[in-house]
């Protein structure tokens, strides 16, 4: 079924004929889909099991991470920019998150938003590919060493 929907996709999307229905199924049907989903699995879920401090911990975590990952990355690009004679933009160094691939068009277009000739999408993409191959690398040692 996966894969039979990705191919009737692709097909109502490259066939050109059904511009309208191409458009419904990239935005209003994956919206719906999404709601769909998460309201059914939602309401499978027991809030004594999932609502824990554990649950919470780990969601704090997370944020935290996220907050310091961005921070960081931001701290060093100015940090090499010390040693460097072609600056790199510190804002690429916000772009390292490996779970959040729009930080890339968020951090291009804040860029742009403060300078119109500012297009730094490429170098964003990098660092965020850079980033996901760090999370592979690192989970594969963790791997490796748990055993």
């Amino acid at each position: 079924p996966l894969i039979g929907s990705l191919m009737f996709g692709n097909l109502i999307r490259e066939c050109g004929v059904l511009e309208r229905l191409s458009q419904t199924a990239q935005n209003e049907l994956g919206n719906l889909v999404t709601l769909l989903l998460g309201i059914t699995i939602g309401s499978t879920m027991i809030a004594e099991r999932f609502l824990t401090l554990n649950t919470m911990l780990i969601l704090g975590i997370g944020l935290l991470a996220f907050v310091f990952d961005t921070a960081f990355g931001v701290l060093f690009a100015k940090f090499v920019n010390l040693f460097l004679k072609n600056k790199v933009n510190p804002m690429i160094g916000g772009c390292g998150i490996s779970a959040f691939p729009m930080s890339a068009r968020i951090v291009q277009k804040m860029a742009q938003k403060e300078d119109p000739s500012n297009f730094i999408l490429m170098p964003a993409v990098g660092a965020n590919v850079a980033g996901q191959i760090g999370s592979i690398v690192a989970g594969s040692i963790i791997l490796a060493l748990l055993g």
